[in-house]
């Protein structure tokens, strides 16, 4: 006679059984989750070098046109204030008083031919005021986004300036004025390759090519005033400082202010304080496009360190100025 058991029924998870699994689910979590950040960040900048050298071929294209780099953006030679910066380099419409290249119009709106950004140049009137031009569509030139010129760490590069109607478009690269924007000591700015009215040519970078450079990373401020991307005129003396190129050594205001350097910044910045130097939201430092077009990733640590006099001539500041005869070790 065969036997039969006495039941057939499987025995389920005891509750320890059942707390132990998840716990283990939860350190595999917890040990994949870093990596993919990790990877995600990895993607993320190297598409933002990819941005850069975009760039830095198109300020090399406009170069081969004009013999020169374009100005970070031009204005009249005595408007507003008084300190010092060259006349503009194309000259001055006599109707309008305006730069022939126009007013105020960033070295990205000078570049958009030769970064297959057409349609952005053509929409603008160059030999009109720049904010707030309208399109036959009713969109603002002033408005239109592109990825090329917003890193995608940033959150915001799809978000644009709004006040009522009128909109801005935001970047997240500022051309390298140098040291800073004012030419007058103890500043002794205006010394790199992209300022107020500039005409750099490629034989002007004595420093070489390889050394000096020539656009960096600087997120929009947190109230998304500074930082706008075809055209902008910063705070005063108005030489486009914070909104479309920066110096290294940025001073505010006044040639004898105190300068800033390069930094650890934040996107949750109520005074707008960070927006007076270069950082990035990359771990660790920025990633900067060199006058030969190369694209390098730098730490912060070439700054020096973050407690220290940020006026010292730090290996950071001496790769900013095109022809300071400065020597540095390569950068960490």
């Amino acid at each position: 006679m065969s036997k039969r058991p006495v039941s057939a029924t499987r025995p389920a998870f005891t509750l320890v059984e059942l707390l132990v699994v998840i716990a283990i689910i939860g350190i595999l979590v917890a040990l994949l989750l870093p990596a993919v950040q990790a990877a995600r960040e990895a993607s993320r900048r190297t598409q933002c070098v990819n941005n850069l050298k975009q760039q830095a071929l198109g300020l090399h294209n406009f170069h081969d046109v004009r013999n020169r780099f374009p100005s970070a953006h031009q204005i009249g030679q005595t408007w507003y204030t008084g300190y010092q910066r060259d006349p503009p380099p194309g000259g001055v419409n006599a109707a309008t008083g305006y730069p022939v290249e126009g007013p105020f119009f960033s070295w990205t709106m000078h570049i958009s031919p030769y970064v297959e950004l057409n349609t952005v140049y053509d929409a603008a009137n160059l030999n009109a005021w720049p904010w707030f031009q309208t399109m036959p569509n009713g969109k603002q030139v002033n408005g239109i986004t592109t990825k090329i010129f917003t890193c995608p760490s940033d959150v915001r590069g799809s978000q644009v300036y709004k006040s009522g109607s009128d909109t801005a478009a935001l970047t997240t690269y500022l051309g390298v004025s140098g040291r800073n924007q004012f030419k007058e000591a103890p500043a002794n700015g205006q010394d790199g390759i992209l300022y107020v009215n500039s005409s750099t040519n490629m034989s002007a970078i004595q420093d070489g090519t390889s050394n000096t450079l020539m656009i960096g990373e600087r997120p929009p401020s947190s109230d998304l005033l500074y930082g706008w991307m075809w055209a902008g005129a910063g705070d005063s003396p108005y030489f486009g400082t914070t909104d479309i190129v920066l110096g290294v050594n940025e001073r505010q205001g006044t040639p004898s202010a105190v300068p800033d350097f390069f930094r650890k910044g934040a996107v949750i910045d109520p005074g707008s304080l960070h927006r007076y130097h270069f950082w990035s939201l990359h771990p660790g430092g920025a990633n900067w496009a060199l006058a030969d077009g190369s694209v390098r990733f730098i730490s912060y640590n070439a700054a020096g360190p973050e407690n220290a006099n940020p006026a010292l001539n730090t290996v950071i500041t001496r790769m900013a100025t095109r022809a300071g005869g400065e020597s540095f070790d390569s950068p960490p």
